[in-house]
């Protein structure tokens, strides 16, 4: 079930982060303004996710496998280098959320900007980016040659990456575009989810 149950878990801590792509001033302020429900659930979802989601990339892999091992094993690695920075850049939200808790928050804003820009954090988003935007194609590409998942399954991986890109290359960075990557992202799994629960079934009957 880590499957569909990595991205779901990316998707709520996705949806409910008070502050996307922004600096220390305004990180720290959205999350000041954000109810302290909407903050935990956020971080709990990003906590969940960086546990699960490498374990969601080796599930598609998986099944890909006995028809496409290169390609399987390439999506594979990828998306857990790529997913496994989620658990860095889930401190830096809670560092986010934990200087807007402080009467003086305002005054962290430098110190989070240092922080979330140095080169340790750099290499972290880097990773990320590329390793999990690349392995949701890869693995699209290697699920639906291998008929593993229905074709639009497969498309809805692939198509998850360019969508979130487009997030940061159309006029005004809109969120949206963010939102519908992640939707894709779960729709796309569900199938695959299936055919691991049929594939065990019939091996443990």
């Amino acid at each position: 079930m880590s499957v569909v149950a990595g991205p779901v878990a990316f998707a709520v801590g996705g949806l409910l982060e008070p502050a996307v792509h922004a600096n220390g001033e305004a990180t720290i302020a959205g999350n000041a303004a954000e109810p302290a429900l909407g903050n935990v659930l956020h971080l709990v979802g990003f906590v969940a996710a960086s546990f699960l989601l490498p374990v969601s990339v080796v599930g598609l892999a998986v099944l890909a496998y006995p028809k496409r091992p290169w390609g399987s094993v390439i999506g594979g690695l990828l998306g857990v280098f790529g997913w496994l920075p989620l658990a860095a850049l889930t401190a830096l939200e809670d560092l986010g959320y934990a200087m807007a808790l402080r009467p003086e928050r305002m005054t962290y804003a430098s110190l989070y900007d240092a922080f979330s820009s140095d080169a340790v954090m750099s290499v972290f988003l880097v990773v990320y980016i590329v390793g999990h935007l690349a392995a949701y194609v890869v693995l699209g590409i290697v699920l639906m040659r291998a008929r593993a998942v229905p074709r639009w399954a497969g498309w809805a991986l692939i198509l998850s990456t360019p969508v979130t890109l487009a997030t940061f290359v159309v006029p005004g960075k809109p969120l949206v575009f963010g939102d519908v990557a992640l939707v894709l992202i779960v729709v796309g799994s569900l199938p695959a989810a299936r055919a691991l629960i049929r594939r065990r079934t019939t091996e443990s009957g």
